[in-house]
């Protein structure tokens, strides 16, 4: 009797022990996923549960979101003749390419050759800027061109033979104004719709960071109202800004004494020194650092800049990020991490942060870099592309998830986390409703689903495929089902309505 009781307990324990071994080893091809049976049955459940819930009859605000990419350096040519980078343009969806006239590359975008201050005119070739211009507006998108950069070396960043006042140590107003509106002209008398200037890359640079030297600003400003003027003159169509407006001392300064912007308009890396912050800091900056107040102590965020500049002049402004990455940090090399989900992660965390904030556009620094070249550091540049071979890094991929998938006008959707580690964001786009979700931790996480259900296509990136050869893994998803993120995700659901 107690030798039959002993050997139906063994039996029972091997049972159950055969039931947690296949349960712990199911898996379907979205990394991991378990039913909602097993996971109530309390058999298994190995990581910390998260419930997603959509509310598709509550819509919260419509998207302004637009992407883009910044072109610098050679890479501008490298991407006009080459039709592969252009398809991964126009793949992606994005929609303003942004572009320095001040680089000393071969072929040059400073169109002026040469500039005679005595005459205030200039000896003029637009070749390669109307080559990469019709280009640009070809594949679907549309140029932001920022003309010089305020700095003390200034006269390596404007046309050769213009002279710098040795007082201001900026242009002649007059003379770079002739200049700028030189540009607005060219293309009013060729035909091309080019809205978008910044007069002067990164004016805190000359002025200081929040202006540290008033004396500079009052200078500056003083430029850019006549510069501006005579933009305006020639189109007053155009879309006029700078990178330094939505700092605090700023656009306290220019309410007061500037002329009208067209745009809220600032750059947004969130380190600029390699290892400056951990994973976790870099993702939380991600969502706060130009969206949230006091979240960046020299910055208005874009909502209070938005209203502050509305009780001064009675217009609500569109805003622009016209330049981001993960860091800037680049003497020694780029940060290895660019290229890496890590920063899939921190990028999706801040287009996430932009669409719910009423980003008009995100510019991404740069669209390409080469990952042959030797960099201190480890780095692989700031792209997003391979420039040895084409190939898309991670960032790309979240770029093409969104941007192929999202366009101005579409409804936005309530949707909520019941946990920080995993965020979400929801759209309605051609009959389809997207949820974003994005995994901020290294640990794998049970997502559940309620207020959706049906079958979902879903994209996805991850760690299971390395950064050195990322892609885009695809497949189907009963909604019924829990989902497993692995670590360090980005996912699309896609769910047609009916």
């Amino acid at each position: 009797m107690g030798v039959t009781t002993l050997n139906k307990n063994k039996l029972a324990i091997f049972t159950l022990l055969t039931v947690i071994l296949i349960a712990s080893t199911i898996s379907v091809s979205f990394s991991l996923q378990f039913s909602r049976n097993i996971l109530a049955s309390g058999i298994i459940n190995y990581w910390p549960r998260v419930d997603i819930t959509v509310n598709v009859n509550k819509v919260i605000g419509i998207n302004n979101l637009s992407l883009g990419f910044q072109l610098d350096w050679e890479r501008w040519k490298t991407f006009l003749d080459s039709s592969v980078q252009q398809q991964l343009a126009m793949d992606a969806g994005f929609r303003l390419i942004r572009i320095f006239d001040f680089r000393p590359t071969n072929p040059r975008l400073m169109p002026c050759i040469y500039w005679n201050e005595s005459t205030k005119t200039g000896v003029w070739d637009w070749t390669y800027v109307d080559a990469l211009t019709l280009k640009i507006f070809e594949i679907g998108a549309e140029p932001l061109f920022c003309l010089g950069w305020a700095r003390d070396n200034i006269q390596n960043y404007i046309p050769p033979g213009m002279a710098v006042n040795p007082v201001t140590l900026l242009p002649y107003p007059e003379s770079y104004a002739a200049y700028a509106a030189e540009w607005v002209k060219h293309f009013k008398q060729f035909g091309l719709p080019v809205r978008f200037y910044e007069i002067m890359n990164e004016p805190f640079f000359y002025f200081g960071w929040n202006a540290e030297n008033m004396t500079r600003l009052g200078y500056f400003v003083e430029l850019w109202n006549v510069v501006s003027r005579a933009m305006r003159q020639q189109n007053p169509k155009i879309f006029l800004s700078h990178c330094a407006i939505t700092q605090k001392k700023i656009l306290d300064y220019w309410i007061t004494y500037g002329d009208d912007i067209d745009f809220l308009d600032f750059h947004k890396y969130d380190a600029n020194i390699i290892g400056q912050y951990s994973d976790a800091e870099m993702l939380k900056r991600a969502e706060i650092r130009g969206f949230e107040d006091a979240s960046w102590s020299a910055l208005y965020s874009i909502n209070t800049a938005r209203q502050k500049w509305f009780n001064a002049r009675g217009k609500w402004l569109p805003a622009i990020i016209s330049e981001s990455n993960f860091n800037s940090a680049w003497e020694n090399g780029t940060d290895p991490r660019i290229q890496q989900m890590i920063c899939a992660v921190w990028l999706a965390l801040v287009l996430k942060s932009g669409i719910l904030n009423g980003l008009d556009y995100f510019v991404y620094f740069e669209f390409s870099s080469s990952k042959s070249k030797t960099r201190p550091s480890g780095g692989w540049g700031f792209g997003m592309i391979n420039l040895d071979d084409n190939q898309p890094w991670y960032p790309y991929y979240v770029h093409h998830m969104i941007g192929s998938n999202l366009a101005t006008g579409d409804k936005l959707i309530e949707v909520k986390s019941a946990s920080d580690d995993v965020k979400s964001v929801a759209w309605i786009h051609d009959g389809k409703l997207h949820v974003i979700l994005i995994c901020k931790v290294s640990e794998n996480r049970t997502v559940t689903f309620q207020g959706i259900n049906g079958q979902a296509q879903v994209l996805w990136i991850d760690n299971k495929i390395t950064y050195e050869t990322p892609r885009i893994q695809n497949d189907e998803l009963d909604l019924a089902d829990a989902l497993i993120l692995k670590g360090y995700t980005v996912a699309l659901l896609q769910i047609q309505l009916s």
